[in-house]
């Protein structure tokens, strides 16, 4: 399976759409599609014979300081691999793919969020190096962690 990764256009990102719900999720579509334009998100795709299969955002800054340092700290937001294609590696490859161009650009560490349930993004994320626990919580959606990675040094 060849697939590659590149950094979305933003005329193409009803594309992203093939990944995941954007209609019903109408709200965080167009906060996400704010933070494209605004340039303090941006979002990488995996693409498989001109289709998105995966897609990984990088957020400059968020309201929550946990998450993001300006110039210090970006955010890992919405790693997602369609259900078909889970469990190849792709979520790995964009993790990695995310945090060389999070290093290149400067970043000293990288922070994520993540459901204490989802194992596998839990398990990938602790395997790559999200080494420490910046805060245990809940929300509406249940018990979360917030992650941090250091950067510099690490690749």
């Amino acid at each position: 399976m060849k697939t590659e990764i590149i950094q979305l256009d933003i005329k193409d990102f009803e594309k992203c759409g093939n990944i995941w719900d954007m209609k019903r999720q109408s709200a965080l579509t167009e906060q996400i599609y704010q933070r494209l334009l605004s340039n303090n998100q941006t979002i990488y795709v995996c693409v498989l014979d001109g289709a998105f299969i995966g897609e990984i955002s990088l957020v400059k800054e968020m309201e929550d300081a946990d998450y993001t340092i300006l110039g210090k700290r970006i955010y890992v937001s919405r790693l997602i691999v369609k259900e078909e294609y889970r469990r190849l590696g792709i979520g790995r490859k964009l993790l990695r793919f995310a945090v060389e161009k999070a290093a290149k650009t400067g970043f000293a560490e990288m922070s994520v969020g993540v459901d204490l349930d989802n194992y596998a993004a839990l398990r990938l994320y602790v395997q790559e190096g999200f080494d420490s626990v910046l805060f245990v919580g809940e929300d509406e959606y249940g018990r979360y962690l917030k992650l941090l990675k250091t950067l510099r040094g690490s690749l």
